[in-house]
């Protein structure tokens, strides 16, 4: 089952790369433009998955709070969150839009509209008949939203969330029955959940790395790895008729080369790249204005520049 559970999520995590090269993270949300060319295949493909069945998830019905909430704290409004009032990602949100994973993978099982039935993954409303769980509680937004001091007496928001969740589950006769392994928790950011992880570390973990907790916390044996969500919006006015060719730099880096483990994978990078003229790597920190150079050179591919 994990197997299934594992492909079904990483088509999620590819929905949302495709979301954010289509740029659709400026404006307001409109669900039927934006899933639905993702989930409607041309009569000659071939689904990644086309002999097995649809993921059947079961998502947890959290208040706001646990979520969208805080997207805007200003807005107290209490009604479920449905693809109807769908609340689109803050446009100047800066770098906690690369930790968005857990809103996209939320948005897209409470989209409805045209072609949802041909996902990989469903929503189901009866938890009986669930593969999988699904715990829609944005840790990473509530550590940058909440927590990000770490010292602020705010972090004890966040401490809260964790400890209301926690309970939550720890009463629920689904995740009684398995331990929580069948449950699927989004924690991108590597703080996210700092508080009280031990106690769901045998749920199904959304991931980018496993360089801050022991192996029996986070591994590969049970969690998934995601991508950070990109920041930079993708550059679509090429005027060549071959975009690729007409690009002058292949790939662009401009960020710490040295992070954790002394930065070993991005020095070798560093030292392999650094003879190729189309190619701008360069030590730096990630800025505003180290992303609009990034936008100016438009370049084929990026590194993420932290």
């Amino acid at each position: 089952m994990y197997g299934k559970a594992t492909l079904s999520l990483v088509f999620a995590l590819l929905i949302v790369l495709l979301l954010i090269s289509y740029s659709i993270l400026m404006g307001t949300v409109n669900f039927r433009s934006y899933f639905l060319p993702l989930l409607q295949s041309p009569a000659t493909a071939h689904p990644l998955c086309a002999t097995n069945p649809p993921l059947r998830v079961y998502m947890y019905d959290l208040p706001r709070r646990f979520n969208v909430g805080m997207l805007n704290l200003r807005n107290l409004e209490q009604t479920p969150v449905t693809d109807r009032n769908w609340p689109s990602w803050p446009k100047n949100s800066g770098l906690k839009r690369q930790h968005s994973a857990e809103y996209w993978m939320m948005g897209s099982l409470l989209y409805e509209g045209d072609g949802a039935e041909e996902r990989d993954a469903v929503r189901v409303s009866d938890p009986e008949m669930a593969d999988i769980f699904f715990v829609p509680f944005f840790s990473s937004l509530s550590f940058n939203t909440h927590g990000h001091v770490m010292t602020d007496p705010e972090t004890e928001i966040d401490h809260q969330l964790q400890i209301d969740l926690v309970k939550f589950l720890l009463q629920s006769k689904y995740w009684q029955q398995s331990g929580g392994g069948d449950h699927v928790i989004p924690m991108t950011h590597p703080n996210a959940f700092r508080f009280l992880r031990e106690q769901v570390n045998a749920s199904i973990q959304i991931v980018v790395d496993f360089g801050r907790h022991p192996r029996t916390m986070s591994n590969i044996s049970k969690d998934v790895v995601a991508p950070y969500v990109h920041i930079v919006d993708s550059f679509t006015d090429d005027d060549s008729t071959d975009p690729f060719e007409s690009r002058t730099t292949l790939l662009f880096f401009r960020g710490r080369t040295s992070r954790k483990d002394e930065g070993i994978v991005r020095v070798k990078l560093a030292k392999i790249l650094a003879a190729y003229d189309d190619v701008h790597y360069e030590r730096s920190v990630a800025t505003d204005e180290n992303i609009k150079v990034e936008i100016r050179l438009h370049p084929v591919a990026c590194l993420m520049p932290l």
